[in-house]
C-alpha cells in the first residue's frame, strides 16, 4: 500500500506538466531543482512509514525456530542441493543427448504444436486480444514469410525470450520493427515458458529454452528460406537471466559458435542482472521478511532474491546468480567465455518508476541511484526519454568501486572474504562481486531511458506491452524506444 501511494504521490504531480500543460500552468512553471526537493519530501514522508511497518509485519510474521520450521529449513537445504546438483549435471550433457532427451519426451512441446497448427491453451488474462499492434504483426509475420521464399539470403535468428509470468507476445512490438525494417529476420519467440512455467526457476526454464532453440534449429528449411548464420538474443527482465543461462549451454567452445551461427547480439531490456531485494521498492522489505516471503512465490523468486542458498550449511555456497558471472569449469558451465563470444552486448534500463526491477541492477550499476538524480529523472517535462546512451568498460567502472574486487585472487578466497565483510542475508554481499564478472565478458553498451508519469509502470512501457486493448492504452507510449532497440539490433555497430 505505502510502495503505491509513494509511486503515486511522487509522480502524478509532476506528470501534469507533461501531460497536460494547459491545465497545469502552475504546475508548469515550478522549477526542476523545486521539483527534485518536493518528490524528495514525498518519497520521506511515505517511504520511512513503509520500511518501519513492514519491519513490524516482519516481526509478527517471521515464524521463530520450531521443529517444524527446522525441519522446512533442512528440507530448503536438501532443495537446494539438488538444484546445484541438478546445475553440474546439466553442464556434462552434450547436445546429442539433448536430442535423445527431446525424442523421449511424449508431450509435444508448445513449438511444436504451433508448427503443427495445433493451438496451445492459456488462461484468459494472458489471451492477446486482436490489437492494431497484433494487427500489424500478422502483416509483417505474412510479408515476411513470402519474401523468405522468393528470397534465399543469409538470414539472422532473434531469439526472444519473456520474463517471469510473461507470454510469447510481450515482444510483440519488437518482433514487428524487426520483420517490417528486414526481411532476413528470423524471430524465434520462445514459448515453453508460457504462462506460469517461469516459476520454478532459472535452471528448469533455461533447459526447456535450450530445447526450444535447438528443436527450432532442426526443423528449420534452410532450402526454402535460406540459411541461419547469424544468432542474437534479446531477454525481457528474467528472460534476460534465461538466456544468459540458455547461451552457455548452447555454446560451442571449438568454434565460438551457437548451432553453427555467428554470435552477434545479446541485448536485456529491464533484466534484474544484480538480482532484485537491495534497491528500489523492495530495499524497503527486511531480509527476513522476504525470505518468508519467498517461500511460497516459486524458485524463480528465490533465484533472483539470491535466497536460494540461504539456510545451508555452507554460508559460502554461492547464490545461482552469482555463479552466473563466472566460469565455472568444475561443473562445464562457462557463462562468462560466451557472454564475451558476442560481438556485442546491450542493456536497456529504465531510469525510474519501474516498480519491479529498479535501474541499479538493470543497468549492471552495484552502487545505489540518488534520490536527486531519480527525482530529476522523474520530473522531465516530456514523453520517452533516453537519459544515457554509451559504452562502459570494466576499466570505466574500477574507478566507480570495482578496484578492491580482484580478480586473481582464487575464486573461494574472494568468496570468503565477501561473506566475511557482509553477513546479511540477501543480494548486497554479491552485487560488485555479480557487477565484475559481467563487465569482465567485455564492453556493454547502456541506454538508459526515463517513462515520466504518474504510475510505476515504465518496466512494461520498455518493451511496449500491448496484449488487449487496456494494456496497449497503458504501454503504447514504449514503442518510440522499441524502434530505438531495433535500429541498434540492425545496425553494423560494433558496440
Amino acid at each position: 500500500y505505502y510502495m503505491g501511494v509513494s509511486s503515486f504521490l511522487s509522480s502524478i504531480f509532476f506528470s501534469l506538466s507533461s501531460s497536460k500543460p494547459s491545465k497545469s500552468k502552475f504546475v508548469s512553471k515550478i522549477p526542476v531543482p523545486l521539483k527534485s526537493i518536493l518528490l524528495r519530501i514525498l518519497w520521506f514522508c511515505t517511504r520511512v512509514p513503509a520500511k518501519f511497518i513492514l519491519r513490524l509485519l516482519c516481526v509478527y510474521k517471521v515464524r521463530p525456530r520450531s521443529e517444524e520450521n527446522l525441519k522446512r529449513e533442512k528440507q530448503r537445504t536438501m532443495t537446494t542441493r539438488d538444484s546445484l546438483l541438478m546445475l553440474k549435471q546439466f553442464g556434462n550433457v552434450s547436445a546429442t543427448e539433448r536430442k535423445q532427451r527431446r525424442r523421449k519426451v511424449s508431450e509435444p512441446s508448445a513449438l511444436l504444436k504451433k508448427m503443427r497448427g495445433e493451438s496451445v491453451s492459456a488462461p484468459n488474462w494472458m489471451r492477446t486480444e486482436r490489437t492494431d499492434m497484433r494487427v500489424r504483426f500478422e502483416a509483417a509475420s505474412a510479408k515476411n514469410a513470402e519474401a523468405m521464399t522468393s528470397n534465399r539470403d543469409e538470414k539472422h535468428l532473434y531469439v526472444f525470450v519473456h520474463g517471469l509470468g510473461g507470454s510469447e507476445d510481450d515482444l510483440l512490438a519488437l518482433a514487428t520493427e524487426l520483420m517490417t525494417r528486414d526481411e532476413n529476420s528470423v524471430i524465434l519467440r520462445v514459448s515453453c515458458n508460457t504462462p506460469m512455467r517461469s516459476f520454478d526457476g532459472v535452471v528448469a526454464g533455461g533447459e526447456r529454452i535450450v530445447d526450444e532453440v535447438e528443436t527450432f534449429a532442426e526443423e528449420y528449411d534452410e532450402k526454402r528460406k535460406g540459411p541461419l548464420t547469424k544468432i542474437s538474443f534479446v531477454g525481457n527482465s528474467m528472460g534476460g537471466l534465461y538466456c544468459r543461462y540458455a547461451l552457455t549451454r548452447l555454446y560451442e567452445r571449438e568454434t565460438k559458435t551457437i548451432l553453427g551461427m555467428e554470435m552477434h547480439t545479446f541485448m536485456t531490456t529491464a533484466t534484474p542482472h544484480l538480482g532484485v531485494g537491495e534497491y528500489g521498492y523492495f530495499e524497503l522489505v527486511p531480509g527476513p521478511l522476504r525470505m518468508w516471503a519467498g517461500e511460497g512465490l516459486g524458485q524463480s523468486v528465490k533465484d533472483l532474491a539470491l535466497f536460494d542458498v540461504e539456510g545451508t550449511e555452507d554460508t559460502n555456497e554461492m547464490p545461482l546468480l552469482a555463479r552466473m558471472t563466472i566460469d565455472d569449469e568444475e561443473s562445464n558451465m562457462f557463462f562468462i567465455e560466451a557472454l564475451s563470444a558476442f560481438r556485442r552486448r546491450c542493456a536497456f534500463a529504465n531510469a525510474a518508476n519501474d516498480f519491479l526491477v529498479s535501474y541499479e541492477t538493470a543497468s549492471i550499476r552495484h552502487e545505489k541511484l540518488s534520490r536527486r538524480q531519480e527525482a530529476e529523472w522523474a520530473s522531465l517535462n516530456s514523453g520517452p526519454t533516453v537519459v544515457f546512451d554509451g559504452v562502459i568498460k570494466l576499466e570505466d567502472r574500477k574507478a566507480g568501486g570495482l578496484a578492491e574486487v580482484q580478480p586473481t585472487a582464487p575464486l573461494r578466497e574472494r568468496v570468503e572474504k565477501l561473506v566475511k565483510k557482509n553477513s546479511r542475508v540477501g543480494n548486497e554481499r554479491w552485487t560488485k562481486f555479480m557487477e565484475h564478472g559481467l563487465r569482465s565478458a567485455g564492453p556493454w553498451r547502456h541506454v538508459d531511458v526515463s517513462f515520466p508519469g504518474p504510475l510505476p509502470i515504465a518496466h512494461n512501457k520498455i518493451v511496449a506491452l500491448q496484449r488487449n486493448v487496456m494494456t496497449a492504452k497503458l504501454f503504447k507510449e514504449g514503442e518510440v524506444i522499441v524502434r530505438k532497440q531495433a535500429e541498434y539490433l540492425m545496425s553494423d555497430l560494433d558496440l
